[in-house]
């Protein structure tokens, strides 16, 4: 099951109920993952124990499970080290994730004697390495890797990295997590957004939660920047990966019968699906009644088109048209898959489930 994260940092300057009110916000919202740091550079070093302290605290009671970004400098502030551990236990961390400073060995040891998850470094830990942390004892079942995200532009991953990254965890049976940006509060002070892929960087929050969510790259999804703004909450809490939600722009005046076969819960593109359109499989026996003809369009890619009454025996057919087409008599185009979630067409595998929600207002760019 796919679960969402987002991440609150001490020593930012917030306020401490500016922290307890997003959490609260977050778990309404359905996230259930909290990533936190004790080694932001520009965390003010005066409040950060005091501060981390506080809002782990309260993202205790709310039930979330709890990542660290811990250093060895943190362990000392926190009263910690390799061989004594408790004083992290008791603060109720679930994990921690080590991003430098720890060899294999020292992985591996504390998977097998910390009682935590230990969470590494997706981004930049080559099969290499894996293979030498794995070969100094590490207990598979405490081990879990997160991807970094990337403060400054121009810096975040491929996503052919991204991917070639995260196959190799999961070959190993390792969760994989990746970040996401906030366009409506990105973190300071480059206020550029924190993702792990860089195409996401000037992305909704929603598209890139999207792509995630298909990649089935990952099992967890956090926003990097703090205070994500409450819409961008609820869009990304709604996501998930057992059914690719898409958003179109309907025609007018389509029939009820139409957009009751359109908007359909869910369709399922069959198993022998064209060569350049998706087929539902579920379209054609829903359909309630005939479908008269429109005027005839062409049919570019993001078309989403029902056959009419010409095509006989196929009327109600559901596609989405994967590349160009031109008009037929016989076919309606009901809608146009949106431009921002155009990618979503190419994740929709042979037996896939999908679903179309209709496109409402639009929102303005940060």
């Amino acid at each position: 099951m796919l679960t969402k994260g987002i991440s609150a940092y001490a020593g930012m300057g917030h306020p401490v109920e500016l922290n307890r009110s997003y959490l609260r916000l977050a778990r309404e919202c359905g996230f259930t993952r909290l990533f936190t740091s004790l080694h932001i550079p520009e965390a003010n070093t005066q409040t950060l124990l005091e501060e981390f302290q506080d809002l782990v605290s309260e993202a205790v009671s709310l039930g979330f499970q709890i990542t660290a970004d811990i250093s060895p400098r943190a362990f000392t502030l926190l009263g910690a080290d390799l061989g004594n551990l408790e004083p992290l236990r008791r603060l109720g961390l679930q994990a921690l994730r080590l991003d430098f400073g720890f060899t294999p060995e020292e992985i591996a040891r504390l998977t097998r004697e910390s009682g935590l998850a230990i969470e590494i470094n997706a981004s930049t830990i080559s099969e290499d390495i894996l293979k030498s942390v794995m070969a100094a004892g590490a207990d598979p079942a405490r081990l879990q890797a997160c991807h970094n995200y990337y403060p400054r532009p121009e810096t975040g991953l491929s996503y052919e990295l991204f991917a070639e990254r995260s196959r190799t965890f999961r070959k190993y049976g390792i969760l994989v997590l990746a970040f996401i940006s906030s366009r409506r509060n990105p973190r300071g002070p480059i206020f550029a957004g924190l993702p792990t892929l860089e195409k996401h960087r000037h992305w909704e929050p929603l598209q890139a939660a999207k792509q995630l969510a298909a990649s089935g790259l990952v099992e967890g999804i956090l926003f990097g920047d703090p205070l994500a703004a409450p819409e961008e909450l609820a869009e990304v809490g709604s996501v998930e990966t057992s059914c690719i939600e898409i958003q179109v722009e309907a025609k007018p005046d389509l029939t009820e019968n139409e957009r009751n076969i359109l908007f359909a819960p869910r369709h399922t593109n069959r198993l022998d699906p064209g060569e350049h359109v998706i087929r539902s499989q579920e379209a054609r026996p829903s359909c309630q009644g005939e479908i008269l003809a429109h005027p005839p369009e062409p049919r570019p890619r993001g078309s989403i088109t029902l056959d009419n009454a010409k095509y006989l025996r196929y009327m109600g057919e559901l596609q989405g048209v994967m590349k160009d087409l031109s008009a037929d008599t016989r076919v309606n185009v009901v809608a146009k898959v949106i431009p921002e979630e155009m990618f979503l067409l190419d994740l929709i595998k042979p037996g896939q489930a999908f679903r179309f929600k209709e496109k409402t207002g639009k929102r303005e760019k940060a």
